[in-house]
């Protein structure tokens, strides 16, 4: 007599050692056999105690469902798709305060306010962003793809239409001058389906760096792995892509605290920075990028759209970036060594030769630069990591420290000097200062401080020629 589990129909449709239907076999003991189309029907007919044919009461199905929970929650991966959705709550992402303006509204659109997402469909249907009729997404990945970046898309387990998340890796960026001749020069590609050349300039170039990030699925989601590789100094880095950086980069909190340690102590001493500073250079957020750059440091990255308004007042719609950590980084293997260790090990040997090869020619040029404007560089650099009082502190001891190197005279009352950089409430030019002042601006207390210090290096100078 055959046994009533599986069904013999089943098992003579499917042939021999297949199930039917897709199934696979996941457990089999004697002529009994647990397939993976009879676990799937558990729930249509679990009120009844049997599954498809199958009774879940029997110690051999209890005993595989057990061993798979088992196995899921002891399970080492930490890939990028398994960390994404253990952090799927924008809470856990950092806001960026610059935000881009998609289109203009009218007075009528504001009865959607609160529907930004129902307002942008009645615009753009199911584009992201307003775009030339056949320049779609795909064109300025294609773009990228051929010009020095790599793509990878993962989809939900249930489609192959919509993209769950993605991974950006920028190998190269190419400036205006290696692009050729002129930045209308035409390359092409073939259309994948069509067969056809598709043309592109350096402009296209330019703009797939802004539309290629701009997907979303339907449940509002997506999101981005996105890592700039240290080959990208090889070449200059064009403005434009500084610029595209303040809008799709990330900033400095969302770095651990290991992490910012590091990053204190590399600004002050990068080769990198230095030149920049030199040839006046600078803009805010430019150190964190040299930062992710240099180390390949990873990020995820994710967008929203809100309704504001512009500077002018004009109602809009405006796209929202969020930005966090890649928590991977911080996760042990197997093995217990941090999955991050190579970077932090990488970043600790780059700090060490910066510091052995900091030669006395450049030490030359560092004193030869305008104290003022390099702790305010510096300072800058630092936002948001360090207080204000600290900010203050390390002012101070650079002009102290400026003072000893500069001034024809002798500093008899050191001691007060020295007091100066731990205290909110000393003056250098002797003169009561209420700098614990919140409103006032950082900016403004360095330029305070350095009128004062121009005026006591002119009378320390004028001192010391009546001496003589």
């Amino acid at each position: 007599m055959r046994p009533a589990w599986p069904p013999p129909s089943r098992r003579e449709r499917g042939g021999r050692g297949n199930p039917g239907r897709g199934g696979h076999i996941l457990a089999q003991q004697g002529n009994r056999t647990l397939t993976s189309f009879n676990v799937s029907q558990t729930t249509a007919s679990s009120s009844s105690g049997t599954s498809g044919g199958v009774d879940i009461n029997h110690p051999m199905y209890k005993e595989f469902m057990d061993f798979m929970k088992s196995k899921k929650e002891t399970s080492s991966s930490t890939t990028y798709s398994s960390v994404l959705i253990d952090d799927e709550n924008i809470e856990v992402f950092d806001m960026n305060s610059k935000k881009e303006v998609i289109l203009l509204l009218e007075e009528s659109d504001l009865r959607w306010r609160n529907e930004p997402w129902q307002i942008m469909t009645r615009y753009l249907d199911t584009v992201a962003y307003t775009a030339t009729a056949y320049k779609y997404r795909m064109h300025y990945e294609i773009i990228l793809s051929s010009t020095g970046c790599e793509f990878q898309h993962f989809y939900p387990a249930n489609t192959k239409k919509v993209y769950n998340f993605s991974k950006l890796v920028v190998k190269r960026i190419i400036s205006p001058e290696e692009w050729g001749m002129s930045t209308l020069k035409e390359l092409d590609y073939i259309h994948t389906e069509q067969k056809v050349p598709i043309k592109y300039n350096y402009w296209d170039y330019i703009d797939g760096f802004n539309r290629v990030l701009l997907y979303e699925n339907a449940n509002r989601k997506h999101s981005w792995f996105i890592k700039l590789c240290a080959n990208i100094f090889d070449r200059n880095i064009p403005n434009w892509f500084c610029k595209r950086w303040t809008l799709y980069g990330t900033t400095i909190k969302i770095l651990p605290e290991s992490y910012k340690k590091l990053y204190l102590e590399w600004i002050d001493i990068s080769p990198k920075l230095t030149r920049l500073q030199e040839d006046n250079i600078f803009f805010e957020g430019i150190s964190v990028m040299y930062f992710f750059i240099e180390f390949s440091i990873p990020w995820i990255m994710r967008w929203s759209i809100e309704v504001n308004t512009t500077s002018e007042g004009f109602p809009c719609l405006q796209r929202v970036f969020y930005t966090k950590f890649w928590s991977k980084l911080l996760q042990k293997n197997p093995e217990g060594k941090l999955h991050g260790q190579e970077i932090l090990d990488l970043i600790n040997v780059t700090i060490s030769r910066y510091y052995d090869t900091n030669t006395t020619e450049s030490q030359v040029k560092d004193n030869n630069t305008d104290p003022f404007k390099k702790i305010a560089r510096q300072l800058q650099m630092k936002k948001g990591i360090i207080s204000r009082s600290e900010a203050i502190a390390l002012y101070m001891e650079e002009v102290k420290r400026d003072l000893m190197k500069n001034l024809d005279f002798d500093i008899k009352d050191d001691t007060s000097m020295a007091s100066a950089s731990h205290t909110d409430d000393t003056c250098l030019a002797g003169e009561g200062q209420d700098i614990d002042d919140e409103e006032e601006d950082l900016e403004t207390i360095l330029k305070r401080y350095q009128h004062q210090m121009e005026e006591s290096s002119t009378s320390a100078t004028d001192k010391g020629k009546n001496k003589i």
